[in-house]
């Protein structure tokens, strides 16, 4: 089979047992790979009412035919789980070289069950799998252990590991993945799930080609696109993500002050202009890239002084810089640099935490009470702060590790007021009130408040124009379609946008058709968006999750944006409820947002 090996392990942890199962072509045409091997794999594996951090959970990493550098971009894989934050569906998406490496492992895909009795970790070397002894490793930072596991091994190795958040069981742990650009599969928590089994992660090695059926064709295909994307990602090459901060900020949307307002007078100050004229020391990319969006920065002071780190992304800045009202850079590279080394998703983190700085604001919560006291603008314990959290330390600690909406649940009262937040999944850095098609884009995201679901757009003459509301359902509709089949290739984001584009074409086809050999076309990969997305709205549904669950916060929904140029826009309830109508429609899903029998006939889901 042309881009896969037909491959699927099973690892047990509580009984030992590992079996490899074997798939073939229809079942990679129907799914794809990655995301849509997940979310297969999940909805045939785990019953509706299964607690997240029990043994009965599953966590899948899965590639897909992208995977492994014949594509660029292709360097990424995916991970699913149910989540401990949200209790439905999360999947990440990582890169730096683990899912290249585990790709030439001769498996498509690992499914980890059960719960050890003691700390392990999954060893895959070439076909061979095996569960290890981690009691050396458990209490390390993620840097740590990989370096302990690459002393261990002599074969080059990758690894997806967790850290002290994720055996802390965290809410928002996340799975760190090695290589020369470092790549956090962040959101969702599937680090905890890990922790719960006590399964530190997957070390890989492996040597295994993957069969392309044309690859002349293939590199004739990528060569003419090579040209328009390197000129469409030079931004990215030349700043890294942050070169949003001011773009944004300039169009007031950027959500400032735990979303109090959405224009920070010193965005500036963490901007990817300011970083690349006074910290920036080189690019750093993730296996076979050409974009290198990565950067190393130097720390002048703080936790990681006199020592180069990775350069937080737009969504670390955006979480623990505008957020909290940080103009601090230098305390951002610090504290992102303890959420990676502890294995913590930045956006939930910061998300959470400038909700509980909100919350002392309003008298909710007293600061006689923390450890740390909280205040916007003030932020030079940043990094110890992150320390807390995910040792679960002391009253701060506790409260953090829980999540925004838990902890608003915690603290009752109007606390619920300044939450921002969807299906318990905390918002990223793309405005809900100021982006139209963002408003419907996290109502209706399987894995709640991402922005990898809908894709933001920014218009050029955004916000002197505003796009309205009527055209975002089918917007929404087909932008979903598109990641999911991006997750599912499994290709990075900004590669997928900036040389397929942002919806599924002929020419996204054609590639695929040129690794599988397959005769695809757009229509039916736009088929194979629908089936994947529904899915996991399915896995949803089965958890609870229906329209009244297709929810906004209340911010968004009944403040509008108070200063700046988009002042006034928001995204009412009566907003809302006629684009989800359109919505469900188009989707082929009722009025409660479940899908029918007839489109689940349609898309061969039953």
């Amino acid at each position: 089979m042309f881009g896969y090996h037909g491959k699927i392990v099973e690892v047990n942890l509580t009984t030992g047992s590992i079996n490899i199962n074997n798939f073939d072509e229809d079942f990679a045409r129907l799914y794809l790979g990655g995301n849509g091997f997940a979310a297969k794999i999940l909805y045939d594996t785990v019953k509706p009412h299964t607690e997240p951090l029990s043994e009965d959970n599953v966590v899948v990493f899965a590639t897909g035919p992208f995977t492994g550098g014949h594509v660029w971009g292709g360097s990424r894989g995916h991970c699913a789980s149910i989540s401990p934050l949200t209790n439905i569906l999360c999947d990440s998406n990582f890169g730096g070289n683990f899912a290249a490496m585990f790709k030439r492992t001769a498996f498509d895909a690992i499914v980890i069950k059960g719960k050890a009795s003691s700390p392990v970790y999954i060893h895959i070397d070439n076909e061979i799998v095996t569960i290890k002894d981690a009691t050396s490793l458990w209490g390390k930072t993620v840097s740590e252990a990989h370096s302990l596991l690459s002393k261990q091994n002599e074969k080059r190795i990758e690894s997806a590991l967790i850290g002290r958040a994720g055996e802390n069981l965290v809410r928002y742990a996340s799975v760190i993945c090695s290589g020369t650009r470092v790549s956090a599969a962040g959101r969702g928590c599937i680090g905890a799930v890990l922790g719960s089994k006590l399964c530190k992660g997957i070390v890989v090695s492996g040597d295994k080609k993957i069969e392309i059926f044309d690859a002349d064709k293939l590199k004739n295909c990528l060569n003419q696109l090579y040209p328009g994307m390197k000129e469409r990602a030079k931004h990215l090459t030349e700043f890294g993500t942050p070169v949003l901060v001011q773009m944004i900020n300039s169009r007031g949307k950027l959500c400032t002050r735990n979303n109090q307002k959405e224009q920070f007078d010193k965005a500036y100050m963490i901007s990817g202009e300011y970083i690349k004229e006074h910290h920036k020391k080189k690019n750093i990319a993730c296996h076979g890239c050409p974009v290198a969006c990565g950067k190393l920065v130097d720390v002048p002071y703080g936790t990681y002084t006199g020592t180069n780190v990775k350069m937080p992304e737009y969504e670390t800045i955006y979480s623990i810089g505008s957020m909290l009202e940080n103009s601090d850079v230098v305390s951002i590279y610090n504290a992102n640099t303890v959420c990676d080394e502890m294995g913590m998703d930045t956006i939930s983190f910061g998300v959470t935490l400038a909700f509980l700085t909100e919350c002392v604001e309003k008298g909710l919560i007293k600061n006689s009470d923390l450890e740390i006291p909280l205040h916007f603008g003030k932020w030079n314990h940043l990094a110890e702060i992150a320390e807390y959290a995910a040792y679960q330390k002391g009253l701060l600690g506790k409260l953090l590790a829980m999540g925004s909406r838990r902890l608003s649940e915690y603290i009752d009262g109007e606390s619920y007021k300044y939450l921002y937040e969807i299906k318990g999944l905390e918002i990223a850095g793309h405005s809900a009130r100021g982006l139209r098609q963002m408003s419907l884009g996290y109502a209706t995201a399987t894995r709640g408040g991402s922005h990898h679901d809908t894709r933001p757009t920014y218009y050029p003459n955004d916000p002197e124009v505003d796009p309205g509301f009527t055209h975002q359902p089918e917007y929404s509709f087909n932008s979903q379609n598109n990641t999911a089949i991006g997750d599912s290739l499994v290709i990075c984001r900004f590669i997928h946008e900036r040389s397929f584009g942002t919806q599924i074409n002929e020419t996204l086809a054609e590639a695929l058709s040129y690794v599988t050999g397959w005769d695809i076309t757009k229509q039916e990969l736009v088929e194979i968006g629908e089936r994947i997305y529904t899915l996991e709205r399915l896995i949803n549904v089965s958890r609870g999750i229906d329209r009244q669950s297709d929810v906004l916060p209340y911010r968004v929904m009944n403040e509008p944006i108070p200063d700046g140029p988009s002042k006034g826009w928001m995204c009412t309830n009566e907003d809302l409820q006629k684009m989800l109508d359109e919505y469900y429609r188009l989707r082929g899903w009722d009025k409660n947002g479940i899908p029918t029998k007839e489109t689940l006939k349609r898309l061969k889901i039953y």
